[in-house]
This record gives structure tokens, C-alpha cells and sequence, in this order.
């Protein structure tokens, strides 16, 4: 059995904790100072990946050379002026990537894009559905790319080199041409502006809760399973 520690060690080593409490208080602090300043403007898991083209008033245009002011086309509303340009990196080519960053790779013609595609896996995306018009009274939704895995062969891919991301911003919420037939959401200026949703002075896309979103992507797959049935006109 241990001897009992005398007052004069007990005192030393409760001053001891104490300072090395202190002392990973302010390393914590410092740590949480340097990632704030750090801090990268948008969310790592959206933004349209550098190299994306966006349809644009001079026409296809790689989104990293898109700055305020360039008018988009959009789904909606035709063409509407960039009111914001925010970049960042998901990955910066260091060790591996985290699997909860890792773009989805979208093979050509998978969600009508022309080219290959890569979505960030909270990246909001629009897509037709039988289901979600019997569901919603409207074909189209916007789900998180991250549920589209499995669905024409979209799945994750592991970036080996850094990627930069940038996010668009409009005066409210657009669905932006990427790679040909390709449908993304950008944000506004507005989001989290209180006064402005009170006013509702502004388009908002509502993206489904995954579980709800990976319903649609399953009925998707379904439907491209689905027999075709032809009428033939008769001779």
C-alpha cells in the first residue's frame, strides 16, 4: 500500500493540475483563435469544384473565372448577375481525405452533364423524379450529392492533390447550369438575413434531409430498371 501523501506534495501537485489545466485552456483558446482566423469562407462539403463549367452571358465558363457581377444562367429566372464569389479548398493534398469530404465523381450523361463531373457531397443538386412529383406535386427536388451514390454509377473518389472550391452567391437562391445539363444550387447573399425571410423577398430552394433524398435516388434507380412501355402506330 502507497504511504499517504504529506500536505506539502498534495499542495504541489494540486498547483501542479492547476497550471496544466490552465495552460491547455490557453493552448485550447490559441488553437480555436487560429482556426477562426484560418477559417475557410464557406463549408469544405459545398461549393462547385475549380474547372466546373457554368453556363454564363459569354457562354461556357470555368467557374473559378467567374467574378461579381457576370450574369449565370439559371433555371427559374434566365440570367441573373453573381452578387458574391467565395473560395476555398476541400482538400489540400495532404495525407489522405477525411471520407466525409470526399467528392462524388458523376460519370458523363449520369445527371445530363456533358463532361465527367465531381459534386461536393453536401452540394445540393436538382433532379427529376416520378416519386417526388407523386410526392410533392413537382418533378424536381434538390438533394445532397452525397445521396446519389450508386445512381449511374456516381460514387466517391479520393483526391490526391488539392482542390479548390468556389461557391456563387446570388440575390436569392439560383439553380445553375454545370458541365452541360447539370443543375446546382447556389445560396444568396440573404441566407440567415432574418429581416429578409420575414419580408420573403427571395426564392428559396428547400434541399431534402438525406434519408428523405436517398427515397428519390432509389426510385431513380428504379425507374431506370423500369421496363419502357412503346406504342406502335398501326400499319
Amino acid at each position: 500500500m502507497w504511504p499517504p501523501l504529506g500536505r506539502n506534495m498534495e499542495t504541489q501537485m494540486f498547483r501542479s493540475a492547476a497550471n496544466i489545466w490552465e495552460d491547455k485552456l490557453a493552448r485550447d483558446a490559441a488553437v480555436a483563435r487560429a482556426f477562426a482566423e484560418d477559417a475557410p469562407e464557406i463549408s469544405p462539403a459545398e461549393g462547385i469544384v475549380a474547372g466546373t463549367q457554368i453556363a454564363t452571358a459569354m457562354g461556357w465558363r470555368p467557374i473559378e473565372a467567374i467574378a461579381v457581377g457576370d450574369r449565370v444562367m439559371t433555371f427559374d429566372h434566365g440570367l441573373r448577375p453573381v452578387a458574391s464569389v467565395k473560395r476555398s479548398d476541400l482538400w489540400l493534398g495532404d495525407g489522405r481525405c477525411p471520407s466525409h469530404l470526399e467528392p462524388l465523381a458523376v460519370p458523363e450523361g449520369a445527371l445530363g452533364n456533358q463532361r465527367p463531373l465531381l459534386l461536393l457531397p453536401e452540394q445540393p443538386v436538382l433532379v427529376e423524379s416520378d416519386m417526388a412529383e407523386a410526392l410533392f406535386g413537382d418533378p424536381f427536388v434538390l438533394v445532397p450529392a452525397a445521396a446519389l451514390e450508386g445512381y449511374r454509377g456516381i460514387g466517391p473518389v479520393t483526391p490526391h492533390r488539392r482542390v479548390e472550391v468556389v461557391l456563387l452567391e446570388f440575390e436569392s437562391d439560383e439553380v445553375v447550369y454545370a458541365n452541360g445539363a447539370g443543375m446546382i444550387r447556389c445560396g444568396s447573399v440573404h441566407d440567415g438575413d432574418v429581416e429578409t425571410i420575414l419580408e420573403g423577398d427571395t426564392v428559396n430552394y428547400e434541399t431534402l434531409p438525406f434519408d428523405m433524398a436517398r427515397s428519390i435516388v432509389a426510385g431513380l434507380i428504379d425507374e431506370d430498371h423500369r421496363p419502357q412501355n412503346y406504342t406502335f402506330a398501326a400499319e
